[in-house]
Protein backbone atom coordinates (compact mmCIF):
# COMPACT_ATOMS: atom_id res chain seq x y z
CA UNK A 1 0.00 0.00 0.00
CA UNK A 2 1.59 3.12 -1.00
CA UNK A 3 1.94 5.84 2.10
CA UNK A 4 1.98 9.72 1.74
CA UNK A 5 5.92 11.60 2.92
CA UNK A 6 6.24 14.52 2.05
CA UNK A 7 9.77 15.48 0.79
CA UNK A 8 11.80 18.23 1.34
CA UNK A 9 9.79 21.25 -0.11
CA UNK A 10 8.41 21.69 3.10
CA UNK A 11 11.06 23.56 5.31
CA UNK A 12 10.88 23.15 9.26
CA UNK A 13 14.76 24.68 10.40
CA UNK A 14 13.97 28.11 12.10
CA UNK A 15 16.62 29.59 9.18
CA UNK A 16 16.35 29.59 5.39
CA UNK A 17 18.64 26.98 3.89
CA UNK A 18 20.38 29.17 1.40
CA UNK A 19 20.83 32.48 3.06
CA UNK A 20 20.89 31.61 6.49
CA UNK A 21 17.84 34.07 7.17
CA UNK A 22 15.23 34.10 9.59
CA UNK A 23 12.13 32.39 8.36
CA UNK A 24 8.46 34.00 8.38
CA UNK A 25 5.24 32.18 7.85
CA UNK A 26 5.63 33.62 4.22
CA UNK A 27 6.02 30.73 1.36
CA UNK A 28 9.59 31.69 0.41
CA UNK A 29 12.48 33.21 1.89
CA UNK A 30 12.42 37.13 1.85
CA UNK A 31 16.09 37.49 1.52
CA UNK A 32 16.93 34.91 -1.49
CA UNK A 33 13.53 33.83 -2.61
CA UNK A 34 14.47 30.25 -1.84
CA UNK A 35 10.83 28.50 -1.38
CA UNK A 36 10.30 27.57 1.70
CA UNK A 37 7.01 25.03 1.47
CA UNK A 38 5.34 23.54 -1.33
CA UNK A 39 2.61 21.39 -2.71
CA UNK A 40 2.92 17.70 -0.96
CA UNK A 41 4.25 15.26 -3.32
CA UNK A 42 3.18 11.48 -2.92
CA UNK A 43 5.23 8.20 -3.22
CA UNK A 44 8.00 7.34 -0.76
CA UNK A 45 11.19 9.31 -0.25
CA UNK A 46 13.62 8.12 -2.25
CA UNK A 47 17.19 8.89 -2.10
CA UNK A 48 16.91 10.51 -6.01
CA UNK A 49 14.52 12.39 -4.64
CA UNK A 50 17.19 14.16 -1.67
CA UNK A 51 19.56 13.86 -4.11
CA UNK A 52 17.53 16.19 -6.36
CA UNK A 53 17.26 18.24 -3.17
CA UNK A 54 20.53 18.63 -2.16
CA UNK A 55 21.57 19.36 -5.78
CA UNK A 56 19.02 22.78 -5.99
CA UNK A 57 19.60 23.06 -2.45
CA UNK A 58 23.69 23.27 -3.22
CA UNK A 59 23.83 25.39 -6.41
CA UNK A 60 21.18 27.98 -5.08
CA UNK A 61 23.91 28.46 -1.85
CA UNK A 62 26.73 28.76 -5.15
CA UNK A 63 24.62 30.58 -6.73
CA UNK A 64 24.37 33.26 -3.95
CA UNK A 65 27.70 33.50 -3.16
CA UNK A 66 29.01 33.77 -6.34
CA UNK A 67 27.09 36.77 -7.33
CA UNK A 68 28.00 38.09 -3.82
CA UNK A 69 31.46 37.82 -4.65
CA UNK A 70 31.12 38.90 -8.04
CA UNK A 71 29.70 41.89 -6.36
CA UNK A 72 32.28 42.91 -4.10
CA UNK A 73 34.77 42.32 -7.45
CA UNK A 74 32.98 45.04 -8.89
CA UNK A 75 30.38 43.95 -11.08
CA UNK A 76 28.82 44.25 -13.17
CA UNK A 77 29.97 47.89 -13.68
CA UNK A 78 34.06 47.46 -13.19
CA UNK A 79 35.08 44.11 -12.19
CA UNK A 80 38.29 42.97 -11.39
CA UNK A 81 38.72 39.41 -12.58
CA UNK A 82 42.21 38.98 -10.24
CA UNK A 83 39.91 39.93 -7.44
CA UNK A 84 36.99 37.71 -8.17
CA UNK A 85 39.47 34.87 -8.52
CA UNK A 86 40.35 35.61 -4.68
CA UNK A 87 36.83 35.98 -3.48
CA UNK A 88 35.49 32.94 -5.41
CA UNK A 89 37.81 30.99 -2.74
CA UNK A 90 35.16 32.10 -0.49
CA UNK A 91 32.35 30.37 -2.35
CA UNK A 92 30.65 27.72 -0.18
CA UNK A 93 31.38 24.71 -2.14
CA UNK A 94 34.73 25.81 -3.42
CA UNK A 95 35.80 28.03 -6.34
CA UNK A 96 33.04 27.50 -9.18
CA UNK A 97 33.72 26.09 -13.09
CA UNK A 98 33.63 29.01 -15.66
CA UNK A 99 30.20 28.14 -16.39
CA UNK A 100 28.70 29.31 -12.99
CA UNK A 101 31.07 32.48 -13.11
CA UNK A 102 29.44 33.25 -16.53
CA UNK A 103 25.86 32.63 -15.44
CA UNK A 104 26.21 34.97 -12.20
CA UNK A 105 28.12 37.46 -14.03
CA UNK A 106 25.36 37.14 -16.83
CA UNK A 107 22.33 37.08 -13.98
CA UNK A 108 24.15 40.26 -12.23
CA UNK A 109 24.35 42.62 -15.65
CA UNK A 110 20.63 41.57 -16.65
CA UNK A 111 19.73 42.34 -12.87
CA UNK A 112 21.67 45.85 -12.68
CA UNK A 113 19.80 48.34 -10.79
CA UNK A 114 21.76 51.33 -11.98
CA UNK A 115 19.37 53.91 -13.22
CA UNK A 116 19.25 58.03 -13.11
CA UNK A 117 22.54 60.04 -13.05
CA UNK A 118 24.95 57.57 -14.95
CA UNK A 119 27.80 60.37 -14.55
CA UNK A 120 28.40 59.18 -10.95
CA UNK A 121 27.55 63.12 -9.82
CA UNK A 122 26.02 63.71 -6.80
CA UNK A 123 22.75 65.63 -7.13
CA UNK A 124 22.17 68.64 -5.29
CA UNK A 125 20.82 68.74 -2.06
CA UNK A 126 21.03 66.99 1.39
CA UNK A 127 22.20 63.45 0.10
CA UNK A 128 22.70 60.58 2.15
CA UNK A 129 25.47 58.35 0.25
CA UNK A 130 25.88 54.40 1.10
CA UNK A 131 29.38 54.01 -0.60
CA UNK A 132 31.36 50.87 -0.38
CA UNK A 133 33.11 52.18 3.13
CA UNK A 134 29.88 53.15 4.71
CA UNK A 135 26.63 55.43 4.94
CA UNK A 136 27.78 59.29 4.35
CA UNK A 137 25.35 62.62 4.46
CA UNK A 138 26.75 65.51 2.91
CA UNK A 139 25.47 68.86 1.50
CA UNK A 140 25.49 69.39 -2.32
CA UNK A 141 25.33 72.86 -4.17
CA UNK A 142 25.77 73.53 -7.44
CA UNK A 143 27.40 69.84 -8.17
CA UNK A 144 30.04 70.59 -5.40
CA UNK A 145 30.36 69.29 -1.50
CA UNK A 146 30.61 70.95 1.27
CA UNK A 147 33.02 70.25 3.95
CA UNK A 148 32.34 68.50 7.04
CA UNK A 149 30.74 65.10 5.45
CA UNK A 150 29.05 62.90 8.20
CA UNK A 151 30.44 59.48 7.52
CA UNK A 152 29.37 55.90 9.77
CA UNK A 153 31.95 53.13 8.45
CA UNK A 154 30.62 49.64 7.80
CA UNK A 155 32.40 48.37 11.01
CA UNK A 156 29.88 50.67 13.18
CA UNK A 157 26.71 50.03 11.16
CA UNK A 158 27.28 45.97 10.84
CA UNK A 159 29.48 44.86 13.86
CA UNK A 160 31.23 41.24 13.35
CA UNK A 161 32.52 42.16 9.83
CA UNK A 162 35.71 39.90 8.47
CA UNK A 163 38.75 41.79 8.76
CA UNK A 164 39.93 42.36 5.50
CA UNK A 165 38.41 44.81 2.77
CA UNK A 166 37.28 41.67 0.08
CA UNK A 167 35.94 39.80 2.83
CA UNK A 168 33.88 42.59 4.32
CA UNK A 169 32.50 43.20 0.93
CA UNK A 170 31.75 40.03 0.34
CA UNK A 171 29.49 39.65 3.42
CA UNK A 172 27.84 42.98 2.45
CA UNK A 173 26.94 41.89 -1.08
CA UNK A 174 25.18 38.84 1.24
CA UNK A 175 27.67 36.29 0.75
CA UNK A 176 27.92 33.90 3.55
CA UNK A 177 30.58 31.45 2.78
CA UNK A 178 31.61 29.22 6.30
CA UNK A 179 29.60 31.73 8.05
CA UNK A 180 27.56 30.45 10.10
CA UNK A 181 25.61 32.95 12.04
CA UNK A 182 22.81 34.26 9.32
CA UNK A 183 23.13 37.58 7.11
CA UNK A 184 25.12 40.27 8.66
CA UNK A 185 23.31 42.16 11.54
CA UNK A 186 22.95 45.75 10.30
CA UNK A 187 22.73 48.61 12.76
CA UNK A 188 21.06 51.63 11.89
CA UNK A 189 22.35 55.67 12.73
CA UNK A 190 20.57 56.28 16.15
CA UNK A 191 21.47 59.68 15.36
CA UNK A 192 21.45 60.62 11.86
CA UNK A 193 22.45 64.34 12.05
CA UNK A 194 22.40 66.33 8.94
CA UNK A 195 21.26 63.07 6.85
CA UNK A 196 17.46 63.08 8.90
CA UNK A 197 17.40 66.37 6.36
CA UNK A 198 18.31 64.53 3.61
CA UNK A 199 16.21 65.06 0.46
CA UNK A 200 17.97 62.37 -1.85
CA UNK A 201 19.16 59.37 -1.04
CA UNK A 202 22.03 57.59 -3.38
CA UNK A 203 23.00 54.00 -3.20
CA UNK A 204 26.43 53.23 -4.97
CA UNK A 205 25.92 49.75 -4.33
CA UNK A 206 22.62 48.61 -5.74
CA UNK A 207 21.55 44.68 -5.27
CA UNK A 208 23.47 44.42 -2.43
CA UNK A 209 22.06 42.90 0.50
CA UNK A 210 22.87 44.87 3.15
CA UNK A 211 22.95 47.89 1.47
CA UNK A 212 19.50 47.42 0.30
CA UNK A 213 18.17 47.06 3.53
CA UNK A 214 19.94 50.00 5.04
CA UNK A 215 18.41 51.89 2.03
CA UNK A 216 14.50 50.59 2.90
CA UNK A 217 15.19 51.56 6.11
CA UNK A 218 16.31 55.28 5.12
CA UNK A 219 13.04 54.81 2.95
CA UNK A 220 11.07 54.52 5.58
CA UNK A 221 12.77 57.38 8.06
CA UNK A 222 12.80 59.61 5.35
CA UNK A 223 9.70 58.94 3.43
CA UNK A 224 9.80 62.15 1.04
CA UNK A 225 13.49 61.76 0.29
CA UNK A 226 13.93 60.23 -3.65
CA UNK A 227 16.13 57.26 -4.62
CA UNK A 228 19.03 57.43 -6.96
CA UNK A 229 20.82 54.32 -7.76
CA UNK A 230 24.72 55.28 -9.28
CA UNK A 231 28.06 53.88 -10.27
CA UNK A 232 30.88 53.54 -7.90
CA UNK A 233 33.02 57.35 -7.10
CA UNK A 234 35.57 57.67 -9.16
CA UNK A 235 35.69 54.43 -10.07
CA UNK A 236 39.70 52.57 -10.34
CA UNK A 237 40.61 51.04 -13.48
CA UNK A 238 41.20 47.63 -13.47
CA UNK A 239 44.58 45.85 -12.55
CA UNK A 240 47.06 45.62 -14.74
CA UNK A 241 48.26 42.45 -15.41
CA UNK A 242 51.55 40.97 -16.07
CA UNK A 243 51.62 36.88 -17.02
CA UNK A 244 55.12 36.64 -16.62
CA UNK A 245 54.79 37.52 -13.01
CA UNK A 246 56.92 40.46 -11.32
CA UNK A 247 60.41 40.12 -9.04
CA UNK A 248 61.06 43.16 -8.92
CA UNK A 249 58.85 45.98 -8.76
CA UNK A 250 60.01 49.85 -9.39
CA UNK A 251 56.95 53.07 -9.38
CA UNK A 252 57.70 56.85 -10.89
CA UNK A 253 56.27 59.53 -11.90
CA UNK A 254 56.99 61.83 -14.98
CA UNK A 255 56.43 65.62 -14.09
CA UNK A 256 55.77 66.78 -17.00
CA UNK A 257 53.65 64.38 -18.55
CA UNK A 258 51.54 63.84 -15.19
CA UNK A 259 51.22 60.44 -15.19
CA UNK A 260 52.65 57.49 -13.47
CA UNK A 261 54.31 54.86 -14.59
CA UNK A 262 55.24 51.04 -13.24
CA UNK A 263 58.86 49.02 -14.11
CA UNK A 264 58.80 45.05 -13.35
CA UNK A 265 61.52 42.51 -13.45
CA UNK A 266 60.72 38.78 -14.19
CA UNK A 267 62.46 35.64 -13.26
CA UNK A 268 63.87 35.63 -16.78
CA UNK A 269 65.93 38.97 -16.28
CA UNK A 270 63.64 41.17 -18.47
CA UNK A 271 62.38 44.53 -17.59
CA UNK A 272 58.67 45.76 -18.84
CA UNK A 273 58.15 49.40 -18.62
CA UNK A 274 53.50 50.71 -18.52
CA UNK A 275 51.94 54.00 -17.93
CA UNK A 276 49.36 52.84 -15.01
CA UNK A 277 47.08 52.09 -16.11
CA UNK A 278 47.62 51.10 -19.89
CA UNK A 279 47.29 47.68 -20.89
CA UNK A 280 50.01 47.83 -23.29
CA UNK A 281 54.04 48.74 -22.09
CA UNK A 282 55.65 51.31 -23.33
CA UNK A 283 58.65 49.44 -23.89
CA UNK A 284 60.29 45.86 -22.82
CA UNK A 285 64.47 44.39 -22.87
CA UNK A 286 66.23 41.48 -21.28
CA UNK A 287 68.59 43.37 -18.59
CA UNK A 288 69.79 40.59 -16.90
CA UNK A 289 71.27 36.77 -17.06
CA UNK A 290 68.81 35.62 -14.45
CA UNK A 291 66.40 37.33 -12.21
CA UNK A 292 65.73 40.91 -11.85
CA UNK A 293 66.15 41.66 -8.06
CA UNK A 294 65.09 45.44 -7.64
CA UNK A 295 64.55 48.30 -9.96
CA UNK A 296 64.48 51.59 -9.19
CA UNK A 297 63.21 55.27 -11.72
CA UNK A 298 65.28 57.89 -12.10
CA UNK A 299 64.17 61.44 -11.50
CA UNK A 300 62.48 62.45 -14.82
CA UNK A 301 61.13 59.26 -15.27
CA UNK A 302 62.28 58.28 -18.40
CA UNK A 303 65.17 55.70 -17.44
CA UNK A 304 65.41 52.88 -14.85
CA UNK A 305 68.31 50.97 -12.89
CA UNK A 306 67.59 47.56 -11.84
CA UNK A 307 69.87 44.81 -10.61
CA UNK A 308 70.20 41.20 -10.66
CA UNK A 309 71.18 37.79 -9.58
CA UNK A 310 73.92 37.97 -11.84
CA UNK A 311 75.24 41.09 -10.21
CA UNK A 312 74.78 43.98 -12.79
CA UNK A 313 73.56 47.24 -11.88
CA UNK A 314 72.46 48.39 -15.67
CA UNK A 315 70.73 52.03 -16.39
CA UNK A 316 68.16 51.61 -19.28
CA UNK A 317 67.01 54.94 -21.00
CA UNK A 318 63.72 53.58 -22.46
CA UNK A 319 62.39 56.81 -22.74
CA UNK A 320 65.37 58.58 -24.72
CA UNK A 321 68.01 56.92 -26.45
CA UNK A 322 67.11 53.56 -25.54
CA UNK A 323 70.78 52.58 -24.40
CA UNK A 324 71.40 50.21 -21.72
CA UNK A 325 75.06 50.91 -19.66
CA UNK A 326 76.44 48.65 -16.64
CA UNK A 327 76.82 51.17 -14.04
CA UNK A 328 78.68 48.63 -11.31
CA UNK A 329 78.94 44.63 -10.92
CA UNK A 330 78.61 43.48 -6.93
CA UNK A 331 79.78 39.63 -6.52
CA UNK A 332 76.84 38.14 -5.46
CA UNK A 333 72.60 39.34 -6.17
CA UNK A 334 72.27 43.03 -6.43
CA UNK A 335 69.87 43.27 -2.94
CA UNK A 336 68.92 47.00 -3.48
CA UNK A 337 69.41 50.13 -5.79
CA UNK A 338 68.35 53.80 -5.29
CA UNK A 339 68.66 57.02 -7.71
CA UNK A 340 68.98 60.23 -5.90
CA UNK A 341 70.50 63.54 -6.72
CA UNK A 342 71.74 61.80 -10.16
CA UNK A 343 73.96 59.60 -8.18
CA UNK A 344 73.24 55.85 -8.23
CA UNK A 345 73.82 53.72 -5.03
CA UNK A 346 73.46 50.39 -4.47
CA UNK A 347 74.22 47.68 -2.00
CA UNK A 348 74.69 43.45 -2.18
CA UNK A 349 75.63 40.27 -1.27
CA UNK A 350 79.16 41.11 -1.16
CA UNK A 351 78.48 43.41 1.84
CA UNK A 352 79.50 46.81 -0.39
CA UNK A 353 77.75 50.14 -0.61
CA UNK A 354 78.75 51.52 -4.34
CA UNK A 355 78.39 54.67 -5.54
CA UNK A 356 77.80 55.17 -9.52
CA UNK A 357 77.62 58.29 -10.85
CA UNK A 358 77.05 59.04 -15.15
CA UNK A 359 78.84 61.64 -16.26
CA UNK A 360 80.11 63.27 -20.38
CA UNK A 361 82.85 61.25 -20.16
CA UNK A 362 81.16 57.70 -18.96
CA UNK A 363 80.18 55.99 -16.09
CA UNK A 364 82.09 56.45 -12.90
CA UNK A 365 81.40 53.85 -9.95
CA UNK A 366 83.20 53.22 -6.86
CA UNK A 367 82.86 51.31 -3.51
CA UNK A 368 81.21 54.03 -1.04
CA UNK A 369 81.71 51.84 2.17
CA UNK A 370 81.59 48.17 3.42
CA UNK A 371 78.70 48.11 5.37
CA UNK A 372 78.89 44.28 6.73
CA UNK A 373 77.76 40.92 6.14
CA UNK A 374 73.90 40.77 6.38
CA UNK A 375 74.03 44.26 6.84
CA UNK A 376 72.93 45.40 3.78
CA UNK A 377 69.69 44.16 2.36
CA UNK A 378 67.60 47.28 2.24
CA UNK A 379 68.63 51.21 1.45
CA UNK A 380 67.28 54.71 0.67
CA UNK A 381 68.62 58.00 0.59
CA UNK A 382 68.04 61.32 0.66
CA UNK A 383 66.70 63.93 -2.59
CA UNK A 384 70.18 65.45 -3.16
CA UNK A 385 71.99 61.77 -2.38
CA UNK A 386 74.23 63.58 0.65
CA UNK A 387 73.14 60.97 3.13
CA UNK A 388 72.57 57.03 2.51
CA UNK A 389 70.59 54.45 4.74
CA UNK A 390 71.37 51.28 4.67
CA UNK A 391 69.46 48.81 6.78
CA UNK A 392 70.00 44.80 7.87
CA UNK A 393 70.56 42.08 10.46
CA UNK A 394 71.92 45.11 12.88
CA UNK A 395 69.88 47.98 12.05
CA UNK A 396 70.03 51.17 10.16
CA UNK A 397 73.55 53.00 9.22
CA UNK A 398 73.54 56.21 7.44
CA UNK A 399 76.30 56.88 5.27
CA UNK A 400 78.03 59.93 3.46
CA UNK A 401 76.92 59.84 -0.29
CA UNK A 402 79.95 61.23 -1.01
CA UNK A 403 82.45 60.59 1.16
CA UNK A 404 81.41 57.10 2.39
CA UNK A 405 81.99 58.32 5.90
CA UNK A 406 79.25 56.48 8.62
CA UNK A 407 77.76 59.35 9.91
CA UNK A 408 75.74 57.48 12.40
CA UNK A 409 73.30 54.92 13.59
CA UNK A 410 69.71 54.95 14.28
CA UNK A 411 68.33 53.91 17.81
CA UNK A 412 68.83 49.43 17.87
CA UNK A 413 65.93 47.88 16.49
CA UNK A 414 65.51 44.29 15.25
CA UNK A 415 66.64 43.03 12.03
CA UNK A 416 65.12 45.73 9.07
CA UNK A 417 63.49 43.97 7.05
CA UNK A 418 62.44 47.29 4.60
CA UNK A 419 62.78 50.78 4.50
CA UNK A 420 60.93 54.00 2.90
CA UNK A 421 61.73 57.75 3.21
CA UNK A 422 59.27 60.12 3.57
CA UNK A 423 59.50 62.41 -0.56
CA UNK A 424 60.92 65.45 1.97
CA UNK A 425 63.41 63.23 3.42
CA UNK A 426 62.64 63.96 6.86
CA UNK A 427 60.67 60.74 7.96
CA UNK A 428 62.10 57.01 7.86
CA UNK A 429 59.68 54.32 8.50
CA UNK A 430 61.30 51.42 9.44
CA UNK A 431 60.45 47.93 8.90
CA UNK A 432 61.49 45.07 11.19
CA UNK A 433 61.64 41.50 11.47
CA UNK A 434 59.16 41.39 15.11
CA UNK A 435 56.16 42.87 12.41
CA UNK A 436 56.26 46.63 13.27
CA UNK A 437 56.94 49.63 11.54
CA UNK A 438 59.36 52.78 13.58
CA UNK A 439 59.18 55.89 12.27
CA UNK A 440 62.38 58.06 12.37
CA UNK A 441 62.97 62.05 12.27
CA UNK A 442 66.26 62.03 10.78
CA UNK A 443 66.58 65.34 11.35
CA UNK A 444 65.89 65.63 14.83
CA UNK A 445 68.63 63.65 16.82
CA UNK A 446 67.14 60.49 14.58
CA UNK A 447 64.80 59.96 17.44
CA UNK A 448 61.95 57.78 17.35
CA UNK A 449 58.86 59.73 16.50
CA UNK A 450 56.40 56.32 16.48
CA UNK A 451 55.30 52.91 16.26
CA UNK A 452 52.87 50.99 13.95
CA UNK A 453 52.37 47.31 15.09
CA UNK A 454 49.16 44.82 13.62
CA UNK A 455 51.01 42.56 11.52
CA UNK A 456 51.36 39.05 12.14
CA UNK A 457 54.77 38.81 10.25
CA UNK A 458 57.84 40.32 8.80
CA UNK A 459 57.35 44.25 7.68
CA UNK A 460 58.46 43.39 3.85
CA UNK A 461 57.40 46.58 2.23
CA UNK A 462 56.48 50.15 3.02
CA UNK A 463 55.03 53.64 1.56
CA UNK A 464 55.41 56.83 2.94
CA UNK A 465 53.82 59.80 2.25
CA UNK A 466 54.77 63.23 2.91
CA UNK A 467 51.84 63.76 5.23
CA UNK A 468 52.80 60.96 7.68
CA UNK A 469 50.09 58.42 5.81
CA UNK A 470 51.58 54.71 6.26
CA UNK A 471 50.89 52.00 4.05
CA UNK A 472 52.58 48.10 4.89
CA UNK A 473 53.04 44.48 3.56
CA UNK A 474 54.28 41.71 5.14
CA UNK A 475 55.38 38.25 4.32
CA UNK A 476 51.79 36.92 4.12
CA UNK A 477 50.75 39.84 2.01
CA UNK A 478 48.20 41.67 3.99
CA UNK A 479 48.31 44.94 3.62
CA UNK A 480 48.03 47.59 6.39
CA UNK A 481 47.20 51.46 6.34
CA UNK A 482 47.49 54.15 8.86
CA UNK A 483 46.80 57.68 7.96
CA UNK A 484 49.07 59.39 10.40
CA UNK A 485 52.35 58.47 12.47
CA UNK A 486 51.23 56.85 15.78
CA UNK A 487 47.74 56.15 14.61
CA UNK A 488 46.47 52.32 14.86
CA UNK A 489 46.93 50.38 11.34
CA UNK A 490 43.66 49.48 10.00
CA UNK A 491 43.40 45.90 7.23
CA UNK A 492 43.19 47.07 3.58
CA UNK A 493 43.11 43.20 2.54
CA UNK A 494 45.45 40.50 0.92
CA UNK A 495 47.16 40.68 -2.25
CA UNK A 496 47.01 37.24 -4.10
CA UNK A 497 50.88 37.01 -3.95
CA UNK A 498 53.54 38.26 -2.27
CA UNK A 499 53.80 42.02 -2.49
CA UNK A 500 57.22 43.55 -4.20
CA UNK A 501 56.41 47.44 -4.04
CA UNK A 502 53.51 49.50 -2.38
CA UNK A 503 53.58 53.35 -3.36
CA UNK A 504 51.00 56.20 -3.08
CA UNK A 505 50.47 57.84 -6.94
CA UNK A 506 50.24 61.41 -7.69
CA UNK A 507 46.54 61.38 -6.42
CA UNK A 508 47.17 59.55 -3.22
CA UNK A 509 45.76 56.04 -3.98
CA UNK A 510 47.90 52.94 -2.58
CA UNK A 511 49.20 50.82 -5.66
CA UNK A 512 50.63 47.63 -4.53
CA UNK A 513 52.39 44.87 -6.96
CA UNK A 514 52.55 41.44 -6.44
CA UNK A 515 54.65 38.51 -7.47
CA UNK A 516 51.26 37.28 -9.72
CA UNK A 517 52.17 40.30 -12.31
CA UNK A 518 48.87 41.91 -10.71
CA UNK A 519 48.87 45.38 -10.10
CA UNK A 520 45.70 46.49 -7.49
CA UNK A 521 44.64 50.44 -5.96
CA UNK A 522 43.38 50.02 -2.20
CA UNK A 523 40.55 52.65 -1.22
CA UNK A 524 41.30 54.19 1.69
CA UNK A 525 39.52 54.58 5.04
CA UNK A 526 40.03 58.08 5.08
CA UNK A 527 41.50 61.24 2.50
CA UNK A 528 43.91 62.55 4.71
CA UNK A 529 46.97 61.44 2.33
CA UNK A 530 48.94 64.26 0.90
CA UNK A 531 48.56 64.98 -2.93
CA UNK A 532 50.97 65.33 -5.52
CA UNK A 533 50.00 69.48 -5.13
CA UNK A 534 49.94 69.00 -1.07
CA UNK A 535 53.32 67.41 -1.30
CA UNK A 536 54.94 69.94 -3.34
CA UNK A 537 53.55 72.88 -0.71
CA UNK A 538 54.96 71.14 2.11
CA UNK A 539 58.20 70.84 0.64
Amino acid sequence: MATCEATPTTVVDERCPVCLGTLTDEPECAHCHWPLDGPLQLGRLTPDVRDAFDERLTAARRRLDLRAAARAAGYPERGESERLAWLERLVRGGPPSAGERDDALRELTQNCTLRGGEAGQLPDGVVAEITPQGLRAVVVRNGVEDLGATEWPWAELVPGLPPGEDAALFRLAGGIGDWDKGPAELREPTDLGVAATASVLVSRLGGWTVPERLLDRLRRRLPHARTVYLPLREPQPGPLHHKAGFTAVGCGSVPEADEVRLAGGSADGCVTVWRLWHPEPLATRALHDRRVTCVDFTEDGLSVVTGGQDGAVRLWSFGGSGRVRVLTWHNGWVNAVRQRGGVVFSVGDDARLRRSVIGAAGTESVPLAQVGWASGTVLDATPDGRTVFVGGSDGVTLWDGTSGERIARLPPVPAVTSLALAPAGRLLAVGCEDSAVRVFDVYDDRRQVCEVGGHDGQVRRIALDAGGALATADNASTIRFSARGGEPAVELGTHPAPVHSLAFDSDGHLLSAGGDGVVRTWPLPTPTHATSSERRGRE
